[in-house]
This record gives C-alpha cells, sequence and structure tokens, in this order.
C-alpha cells in the first residue's frame, strides 16, 4: 500500500507560514503597539495597555492562504479595578484605539469584536480590546454587546494540554516569564508534531475548497477532539477526518472548550451549509481510503491533491508499485503529540 507520508511533509512545508511573514507579523506588531502604548500614555484616563498575541500564530497553526490575507490577533488589555458601569463604553474604546491608530495606514476597519489594520502587502493585524480587573478573566470590548467575557488565552491553553507542549498560562500571563516563553516558542516550531500538522492539513483543505467551510477555529477543534495520531500523517489525517464524521453524524455540533465555554459554533449554520461540510467530508474520506490502499504512490497522491489542490505536490510520487515501508524512514518521519 502506497505510503505518502512524506508528501504530506512536502506539504505541511508549503502551507505551514513562512518565517519571513512570520517576522514581518511580528515587526509590524510592535510598531502598532508603541503608537497604541504612545497615545495612551499621553491622551487617556485609561491605563497603558498591554498586549498578548493570540490564536493561530501563537499554537503556530497558522498557514499561507491561497489567496487572500494572512494575519495576526493581537490583543489590547487595559488592567484596573473599574466595574462595568465605571468603565468607559466599548464605543469609547474602540474609538480611542482607532486614534491611536491614526494615519499608520489608510484601510482600518473598526468591526464589532476588534479593530482590522489592513496592509497593502497581503496581511492584516487584528486588535480586539480587553478591560480586566484580572488579567485572567477579561472583558473584550464589543461595540455592539457592550462588555463581555472572553478569555482567548485559554483555547490556546486548552490546544496546547492536548498537544502536550509544555505551555503554561504564566507565560502570558506574568512578564516575568518572558524569556521562558519565548524559549518554548522556539521550541514548538523545532518539534513540529504531528497535532499541528494535522490542524494545518484541515485549514488547508478549507482553503482550497472555499464555499462554505467552515473557520480556523471550527477545524482546530474538530481536529482536536478527533486527532488519530498514526507515525504516517496520511493515516492520521484520514483516521482524524473519520472520527471528525463519526462524531457529526452522532451531533452536528462543535462546542468551544474555552469562554463561553459550551458555545455550538454550528448553530448559525443552514441545512444547506451542514450537508455541503458533510458531503465534502464524506467526499475526502472516500479518496482518502481509496489513497491508503492504492499500491502506486502516484495514484495515490492524486487522490489527495484533489482535495488539497496543487499545493499538494505528486513531483515526488513514484509511479510503480512500492513497498509501503519503504517511505517510512525515520529521515521523513517527525514526531507526533506524545512525544512534544
Amino acid at each position: 500500500m502506497a505510503n505518502c507520508n512524506h508528501l504530506f511533509n512536502d506539504f505541511n512545508d508549503r502551507v505551514r507560514l513562512t518565517d519571513p511573514k512570520r517576522k514581518t507579523l511580528a515587526n509590524t506588531r510592535e510598531i502598532l503597539r508603541e503608537k497604541i502604548s504612545g497615545y495612551f500614555r499621553e491622551n487617556s484616563s485609561l491605563n497603558i495597555p498591554r498586549f498578548q498575541s493570540q490564536g493561530s500564530f501563537v499554537m503556530d497553526t497558522i498557514i499561507n492562504p491561497i489567496e487572500g490575507d494572512y494575519d495576526l490577533d493581537d490583543g489590547v488589555y487595559f488592567v484596573g479595578n473599574l466595574s462595568k458601569e465605571q468603565r468607559p463604553s466599548t464605543q469609547t474604546v474602540h474609538k480611542s484605539v482607532m486614534d491611536a491608530i491614526g494615519s499608520h495606514t489608510d484601510n482600518v476597519v473598526d468591526k464589532n469584536t476588534c479593530i482590522r489594520v489592513i496592509y497593502s502587502e497581503g496581511y492584516h493585524i487584528d486588535l480586539p480590546m480587553y478591560y480586566a480587573q484580572y488579567i485572567s478573566s477579561p472583558d473584550l470590548a464589543h461595540k455592539k454587546d457592550g462588555w463581555i467575557l472572553s478569555n482567548p488565552i485559554e483555547f490556546v491553553a486548552w490546544f496546547e494540554a492536548k498537544a502536550n507542549s509544555g505551555f503554561q498560562k504564566a507565560f502570558l500571563y506574568e512578564e516575568r516569564m518572558l524569556d521562558r516563553y519565548r524559549g518554548w516558542l522556539d521550541e514548538i516550531r523545532k518539534n513540529d508534531v504531528q497535532l499541528r500538522r494535522i490542524i494545518r492539513y484541515l485549514k488547508a483543505w478549507g482553503d482550497y475548497k472555499k464555499g462554505e467551510m467552515p473557520p480556523g477555529i471550527i477545524m482546530t477543534i474538530l481536529g482536536t477532539e478527533n486527532y488519530e495520531e498514526n507515525i504516517r500523517d496520511d493515516k492520521a489525517f484520514l483516521g482524524t477526518l473519520k472520527q471528525i464524521k463519526n462524531s457529526l453524524d452522532r451531533e452536528f455540533v462543535c462546542r468551544r472548550p474555552t469562554t463561553p465555554e459550551g458555545e455550538d459554533l454550528f448553530k448559525d449554520y443552514s441545512q444547506t451549509r451542514k450537508d455541503y461540510f458533510m458531503n465534502a467530508l464524506s467526499s475526502f474520506i472516500k479518496s482518502g481510503e481509496e489513497a491508503v490502499e492504492n499500491p502506486n504512490q502516484k495514484e495515490a497522491c492524486y487522490k489527495w491533491q484533489k482535495h488539497f489542490g496543487s499545493r499538494f505536490s505528486c513531483a515526488y510520487a513514484k509511479d510503480e508499485i512500492e513497498n509501503a515501508t519503504a517511505f517510512a524512514a525515520p529521515s521523513v518521519i517527525r514526531g507526533n503529540a506524545k512525544s512534544a
């Protein structure tokens, strides 16, 4: 049976956000932080904010999109003792951060949940704003709904616990842990565990299919909750797809594991959109099963490529009957979640 593990590893290298793009996001983030801090130092009764990047950038599940922007979420945290009634309105906080950004860029969008700063080079920075009496339980400044409890750091902690990465929430809550946090970031990028790769594959599938596919947060939750480990990425990915389908066949829900805990992220999906995703999932599983069973690696590769697109390259797949173990050499098999 054809072993496409090394083709998945190559695909991972193609879809994983490149180091130059990560550096661009990090450098732009620092420029925005300096502008916002300087503004609040001079022009506001609110404390100078703290900042904390969130989501897929921190978890290293961020991917290179085929089209559109790549992005980074950078939380703006105001820490103090004001009750919800004593604080400025969420609209006022949004306006203040908008004023702080000023003429940094010509394209700034004030959304309900964040301010989006868009750059012509093909990326954007999202700035959700929070007020926290305790940094572990911040309230998001939602323009429409007011101050609502939301803690994205808990989502990072949930995922990293599943990846067994050694993450500690104190890395993000305590400034004294900054050096250890940077060391942890370096290690997770060197030791690219299988669970992170599986999430990237799911996101890359959604990126290629477009249409009514679920967003990254749903792919992350479904993939993490249904992850099936295997020494080979092709088998691990197929097993995870099957587990996702089994779960959704039982109940079509995707419950948020952190605040607001239990929220069903599928709750607003129409039946048409649900059917689209389930049909795409069934089709991918069928192709994956055919790929794993096919003794010709080139033919197997095309089965995967049908759902991933041309970024899943078949250039190095052998067009001959192969011994499946021939490609399972240690040099191409990378770590899994339990070895993090």
